[in-house]
């Protein structure tokens, strides 16, 4: 499926979006009972050929049909925006490739809205002048505790510059560190799929106490998370610069993953999802255990993709199964070693004992 196909897809089938039915919590507090929104605008824009460089920026469309009968509009040239978030220690995602976005305030009066406001913000675009929009990706629930708590829902939404020359960005640089277009191409690549080696203190170190954080990190070593490098020549506007290579992973991964996913539907199972653990004996146990888990759950994500489940939350989110997999994964490789190392122990003592008798 090409990325026209794609995008008609998402929307013509805009009237199976089902946006949360919690209320919007923009605080946070749990004593109200809703969970906190957040939403984030996955832009893409065609950098035209020959027959586009004489056509005025100011032009607009109605619809994506409209848009895609345009002679300068090139499917092979489809780019999605992203953006570097500063660093800082009171994000949690700081530093992070990402898209566009954040948390809902309760002034807006949709997750939509919100998209569009942040966008403006974060970066100067203005969705609702440059942009036609396409329709919803899935929803996302967010949790904490290895899966145990809801803390966000995160909604996508996905955006088609109807603009054929450059539209110029505004960072807010006390959120945004670097903006860029990245070609579709790239990221699809079977080549530039790796993994995101992440610490479990930096997984754990806010959820466990230190012993168990301890025995975690001696069962599982690293995790490393399924991410997509990003090509060092990136385009800022019409210039082409070389930056320091970065790796998409976490939320935004899994977020343009569902776009690859509609885009190149028979490469799904080339992209990995899950987190998986350094170590080669827990690895190999979360495979045992969980191969007919993963069978069935992968099945159903690329046979079901748009399908709702009972509850409203969407096959989309899987991660909180997975953790608990993966729990269940730590506790047999903690029993195996202890009792593979107490064998060893005693046999060694045996040995010891009478040797000494002797």
């Amino acid at each position: 499926m090409s990325v026209k196909s794609a995008l008609l897809e998402i929307a013509s089938r805009r009237e199976l979006d089902l946006r949360t039915p919690e209320p919007n919590n923009p605080a946070g507090s749990a004593a109200s009972g809703a969970i906190r929104h957040s939403a984030v605008a996955l832009i893409l824009r065609f950098k035209p050929g020959k027959e586009g460089s004489h056509l005025s920026s100011e032009m607009k469309v109605t619809s994506l049909e409209e848009f895609f009968a345009q002679d300068w509009v090139c499917d092979h040239n489809a780019e999605i925006l992203f953006i570097k978030r500063s660093t800082r220690e009171t994000d949690r995602w700081s530093g992070h490739v990402a898209l566009p976005g954040g948390r809902r305030d309760i002034e807006d009066e949709s997750d939509l809205v919100t998209a569009k406001r942040e966008t403006l913000e974060e970066v100067g675009l203005d969705l609702d002048k440059y942009a036609l929009y396409v329709g919803p990706l899935n929803q996302r629930y967010v949790t904490v505790h290895w899966g145990g708590r809801i803390i966000m829902i995160l909604c996508t939404y996905v955006f088609v510059l109807t603009t054929p020359a450059p539209v110029p960005l505004t960072l807010q640089t006390s959120e945004v560190a670097l903006a860029f277009w990245c070609p579709i191409a790239a990221i699809a690549n079977p080549e530039a799929q790796c993994r995101f080696v992440r610490s479990i203190d930096g997984v754990a170190n806010e959820v466990l106490i230190r012993p168990l954080r301890e025995l975690l990190k001696w069962c599982v070593g690293s995790l490393l998370f399924p991410g997509i490098k990003m090509p060092e020549n990136i385009a800022y506007g019409e210039e082409v610069t070389t930056y320091p290579s970065m790796i998409m992973w976490g939320l935004t991964h899994s977020i343009v993953t569902d776009l690859l996913d509609i885009i190149t539907p028979d490469t799904k199972d080339q992209r990995p999802r899950l987190p998986i653990a350094s170590q080669w004996d827990t690895r190999l146990v979360s495979e045992l255990l969980g191969k007919s888990y993963f069978e069935k759950t992968v099945g159903h994500m690329q046979q079901s993709i748009w399908k709702p489940r009972s509850d409203g939350k969407l096959v989309g989110y899987i991660i909180d199964r997975y953790y608990s997999s993966f729990k269940i994964t730590v506790t047999t490789v903690a029993i195996l070693r202890c009792s593979i190392g107490s064998a060893i122990a005693i046999n060694i003592m045996i040995k010891v004992i009478a040797k000494l008798r002797k």
